[in-house]
């Protein structure tokens, strides 16, 4: 009997030392979990903060591009104006000049001498301000071209990439898949029923397709850096999977998944790529209804071209 009693409590306290054993590596791996989302936040609030920048610089830009026309548009009525009073200013010159040619007293040739002093130094100041005039109109002419060059590259940067991202993804625009450019950046949207399973955080196999033609595309063109971003509806988890306790997990691991499937091309520097969960927080529709949420539940893969010798170029401007 005491051998029975020795047993049952010898079971029981294994029972309980694999339990807190489980317990422990769960609270590890979900302090792990949160870690790296505070990283890729951040890295996300980086990346974002620059191209905020951009745009911020971009609009600067389209402002001054804005000024400098309507500037060039007044230098040039004065420019014509100046040309109009140097010819008239050279009439008079002419004029005084046949006159002294004419005139016999001291004192006519004296008082003829002085006017046309007079005219000979205001027509010099008007040369003078006439060659600074289509200077300073010839440097904002190039200046307006240089700018305009900039803004024109950076458009044409975002629509090339949104064609090549489309084209890329041919066959899957319309079923759960979205490619769009906003904010300076292209959005390739995947509605959770591409992706994934309720709750679960495995890419199914028409999304491993997906990501796969995305990761080709990534490996072809080392520029793009990438963010990826998992967002969840605003409903609670019913029951914890393993060791995901809310949406804030769930996302950050549905990111990663993603990520990990992208990185099976060895094409691709991990570098380039920032994960991120947003849990409910970034919805795209705040309605309560089942369609708005199941518009929210969804990953965004956000592409952005190198803008470093763009960036450039805009800081020495």
């Amino acid at each position: 009997m005491k051998k029975i009693f020795y047993c049952i409590l010898l079971g029981g306290l294994v029972s309980s030392c694999v339990s807190q054993k489980k317990f422990d590596e769960i609270s590890r791996q979900l302090d792990d979990c949160n870690q790296k989302n505070e990283l890729t936040n951040k890295n996300l609030s980086d990346a974002q903060q620059k191209i905020a920048d951009l745009d911020r610089n971009t609009a600067a830009l389209k402002m001054e591009v804005d000024s400098l026309n309507a500037e060039n548009a007044t230098k040039s009525k004065l420019l014509h104006q100046n040309k109009l009073d140097q010819e008239s200013l050279r009439k008079v010159n002419s004029q005084l000049a046949d006159q002294l040619k004419n005139s016999r007293s001291e004192a006519e040739v004296k008082a003829l001498l002085s006017d046309l002093q007079k005219i000979q130094d205001k027509l010099q100041a008007r040369e003078d301000a006439l060659l600074a005039s289509e200077k300073s109109l010839k440097e904002k002419e190039l200046k307006v071209k240089e700018l305009s060059d900039i803004i024109s590259k950076q458009d044409s940067l975002m629509k090339n990439l949104r064609k090549k991202v489309a084209d890329a993804l041919t066959g899957f625009e319309g079923k759960g898949l979205e490619v769009i450019n906003k904010n300076g950046k292209v959005y390739v949207s995947l509605d959770e029923k591409l992706l994934f399973k309720s709750g679960k955080w495995n890419v199914d196999a028409k999304g491993v397709e997906a990501l796969n033609n995305i990761a080709k595309f990534l490996a072809e063109n080392k520029d793009i850096h990438v963010v990826i971003e998992g967002h969840t509806d605003d409903q609670a988890l019913v029951n914890s999977i393993g060791n995901i306790e809310d949406n804030w997990d769930l996302s950050v691991k549905r990111a990663t998944a993603i990520v990990k499937t992208i990185l099976k091309n060895k094409n691709i520097d991990p570098a380039r790529i920032t994960a991120s969960g947003r849990a409910e927080f970034v919805p795209l529709d705040n309605a309560k209804t089942k369609e708005a949420r199941q518009k929210n539940r969804r990953t965004e893969i956000i592409l952005s071209p190198n803008m470093d010798e763009l960036m450039k170029v805009l800081s020495n401007n």
